[in-house]
């Protein structure tokens, strides 16, 4: 059998059920201070369940994955000032407990936000998944912030970059320089032809931001550049007392396409969405173009011509537009 830890905030698999009823704990705190928090579980199994309960460490990668750590690993540990019980507990059938922990802010503390993350965790269950059995362990986690005092956020834009242009979307690099915990960081893009005519305006999902932490910032437009020249505008609103901005010059080349191997024709684009599946020139997409493109995708031809073959829009040609390629013939097929 294969063990799963799975965190979720209501895990339903083969009619095991968890649920809490928040995700995150926010508290302002001052040094030595003691705060109290609480969060209801509740058991949606149809058996008895035993819990227990832990504290750990955790942050996010630049996209925005979850880490977990040991408790006390991270510089700004919340983990060992939070104290919370009982260590293990059993809920019946539909049964909810309320469970209260506290946060002691020892004397003394700098400024900023610390955070912790608290575990509610089930004992492993044999489960049938896609006709093999796992055993699953239902875990959840409850986010915990404390913010000493008032510190102002602070942030930097490092780094814009445009990557597919069909259809166009950019990245933006968002470094936290501050102290506290910054729950939306908001970026607008705006894209420009070479006469200064506003062409798309777009805004990114807000991505939460923690102290020290760099973010990439995703967005997306539905323009797909003809050749020309663009500017590419970004305005950040982090909560701070500035709108950061970024700006970025886009050159997209005209094609010159070429027949990719003696005696074919030249790539097609049969459906008018800039990409040219048609690889082998002529006139029907099948089995042929793929073969032709794995063959060929890293020859002048193709990279010379990049956005005309980038099939997973990543601003690159590369072994991954191949897989993507097949995956738009599968899609095309009755």
């Amino acid at each position: 059998m294969r063990y799963l830890g799975i965190l979720v905030c209501a895990l339903s698999l083969g009619g095991l059920a968890l649920e809490v009823n928040l995700l995150e704990v926010n508290l302002a705190v001052a040094p030595g201070g003691r705060y109290e928090f609480s969060f209801v579980v509740r058991n949606e199994l149809t058996i008895p369940e035993r819990l227990g309960l832990y504290t750990g460490d955790w942050d996010r990668d630049e996209w925005g994955e979850n880490r977990f750590y040991p408790p006390g690993t991270l510089p700004r540990s919340l983990a060992p000032w939070i104290t919370v019980g009982p260590a293990a507990f059993v809920l019946g059938p539909g049964e909810a407990r309320e469970i209260r922990g506290v946060v002691t802010v020892p004397a003394g503390v700098s400024a900023g936000t610390y955070w912790g993350i608290v575990f509610v965790h089930g004992e492993p269950r044999p489960v049938e998944y896609g006709g093999t059995t796992v055993m699953v362990a239902k875990r959840i986690g409850i986010k915990v912030y404390a913010t000493v005092g008032s510190p102002r956020p602070q942030g930097t834009v490092r780094k814009l970059e445009v990557r597919g242009l069909n259809p166009l979307w950019v990245t933006l690099e968002f470094v936290n320089s501050g102290l506290v915990h910054i729950r939306e960081v908001r970026a607008e893009v705006q894209v420009h032809d070479a006469q200064g005519r506003e062409l798309v305006r777009v805004e990114a999902l807000p991505v939460p931001s923690l102290p020290g932490s760099v973010r990439w910032i995703v967005a997306e437009t539905d323009l797909r550049p003809g050749p020309g020249t663009y500017v590419v505008l970004v305005r950040v609103d982090f909560g701070g007392e500035e709108i950061l901005g970024a700006q970025a010059t886009l050159r997209v080349r005209p094609l010159n396409l070429v027949p990719l191997a003696p005696g074919l024709g030249v790539p097609q684009d049969l459906d008018g969405d800039g990409l040219h599946e048609d690889v082998d020139g002529n006139g029907v997409f099948d089995e042929e173009d793929v073969r032709l493109f794995s063959q060929t995708w890293d020859t002048p031809g193709v990279q010379g011509n990049a956005r005309a073959f980038d099939f997973d829009n990543s601003g690159r040609v590369d072994a991954a537009d191949v897989e993507s390629l097949k995956a738009f013939l599968a899609r095309a097929r009755p």
